[in-house]
């Protein structure tokens, strides 16, 4: 009986580990794949520890997530729409928390984390040559996506901004592991060619959340990598001198970095009103947990000419939504996470294990940044991806902190 347990949770472990490198390939290309390989990881993750009768995994961020979901419980029964509230808790947020602990507790060995960060290299490798193709062909051949025509990139993704969020994702990963080593091996060659290719992309999306997210992200590496100080600003001046020699949209984007009167940056404004309108009327709790689209008209401008929109700023929304209680939850996970991994990155030995966790901090600061322009957290493809991330960046962390207390 114990030795068909003990097969039955290597299956089930197994399986986890699989679909999560199914959610991962298929991140940019399929939501269909995300949903369904998703909810097959935290079956077969639940299913393994019941059999196995392990203990609730334990992880730096438990308490700080427990508050958050019991806030969130708690917004269901204030909501101005109890129905979609409880549908956004049990299909989005409890859902990504789920995700979270599986990734954490599957990707809890070296070879596992090195096959999913290859799985994602790979996935967008892929996506990356589709942008390069999508901006000389105007097609996109993944998705078949339809031409927005405008001069930006978006390859398999909605929009070019949530293909710039991606993107600035997956980079700090390409940038630690082309500087983990010192001596040069081939390997460099192709994580190098990989980052030509990603942040060719990222450039010709046009994006500058995605920029920011990335700028932030470079910031953050240098710290703790000096000989990328030098490359990035080898790299600002390459930037500076290609510059005249871009397209006109993407020559203007550069020039006016910091100037935000374009359409988009104006329709946001009429947006970021109605959710500051919103936040104001109910600041504690908030409306509701999912409830911004359904109370959008309701606070927005008469002559507002377009339909509900999300609030194009994470923490508008969730502060428009949960309240100031529920954003200072959710911020709480993040200082938390940001504390602990700083602290290892400053007393713990550079292996393997220190860049998966220099690369997750610094993607995850990147979408903090971006996060302030879009509402990435609550798209079903790129909020999936951050619960990854952080998911690889505590699985890091506590292999760090175990290879350390064996020494």
């Amino acid at each position: 009986m114990r030795l068909e347990k003990t097969k039955i949770v290597q299956i089930c472990d197994q399986a986890c580990f699989f679909s999560l490198c199914v959610v991962a390939l298929f991140l940019p290309v399929s939501k269909g794949a995300i949903e369904s390989f998703s909810i097959a990881a935290i079956v077969f993750y639940f299913i393994r520890k019941l059999i196995s009768s392990e203990s609730a995994p334990k992880t730096p961020l438990n308490v700080t997530l427990f508050i958050y979901l019991s806030i969130c419980v708690i917004s269901i029964f204030m909501s101005s729409n109890l129905k979609i509230s409880a549908r956004t808790f049990f299909a989005k947020t409890l859902q990504d928390i789920a995700f979270f602990f599986t990734a954490v507790e599957t990707l809890n060995t070296k070879r596992r984390l090195k096959n999913i960060l290859y799985i994602l290299f790979l996935s967008s490798f892929i996506v990356g040559i589709d942008g390069v193709c999508q901006y000389f062909t105007h097609k996109d051949f993944l998705r078949g996506r339809p031409n927005l025509g405008i001069p930006r990139i978006y390859a398999s993704f909605v929009t070019p901004n949530s293909f710039g969020c991606y993107l600035s994702m997956v980079l700090p990963f390409t940038v630690t592991q082309l500087f983990r080593k010192s001596s040069f091996k081939p390997s460099e060659i192709i994580y190098g060619c990989l980052f030509i290719l990603l942040f060719s992309c990222l450039i010709l999306t046009v994006s500058r959340g995605a920029w920011f997210a990335f700028l932030g992200s470079t910031l953050f590496l240098s710290i703790w990598i000096r000989a990328l100080s030098v490359f990035f600003l080898i790299l600002g001046i390459a930037m500076v001198i290609i510059q005249p020699f871009c397209h006109p949209f993407i020559k203007e984007r550069l020039a006016n970095f910091f100037i935000f009167s374009d359409t988009s940056s104006m329709d946001r404004k009429f947006i970021w009103q109605a959710g500051w309108r919103m936040f104001i009327s109910s600041p504690w709790m908030g409306m509701g947990l999912g409830t911004f689209m359904f109370n959008f008209k309701e606070f927005i401008a008469v002559d507002y000419k377009y339909n509900a929109s999300y609030a194009h700023n994470c923490y508008l929304q969730m502060a428009s939504e949960l309240g100031l209680v529920g954003l200072a939850a959710f911020l709480s996970i993040l200082a938390v996470f940001f504390y602990q991994g700083i602290r290892a990155l400053k007393f713990q030995e550079r292996t393997f294990y220190w860049y998966i966790l220099l690369a997750s901090l610094a993607a995850i600061l990147g979408y903090c940044v971006q996060m302030g322009v879009d509402t990435i957290l609550y798209s079903l493809d790129l909020g999936m991806l951050f619960w990854l991330v952080l998911g690889m960046g505590v699985a890091a962390l506590k292999n760090l902190e175990s290879e350390s207390a064996k020494n």
